[in-house]
């Protein structure tokens, strides 16, 4: 089984970690949301830069806020 991380990618250019664990990723339009592997969704606004299935990343720009 492949999970992530997913980071937000700050305007210095240093990581912050949003959510770990992830098994489901999904986009509508600039709403983000993360599922773990323990079906917790994490949904944020923001931007979808990169997917590193390597490191196991996902990388998040844009100001992520968290969506109530």
């Amino acid at each position: 089984m492949c999970l992530s991380t997913v980071y937000e990618l700050g305007t210095e250019g240093s990581p912050r970690m949003l959510a770990e664990y992830v098994r489901d990723l999904r986009v509508t339009g600039d709403i983000l949301t993360f599922t773990d592997i323990m079906g917790k969704e994490t949904q944020v606004s923001g931007a979808l830069q990169r997917v590193d299935l390597v490191k196991n990343a996902i990388i998040i720009t844009g100001l992520p806020q968290k969506v109530p």
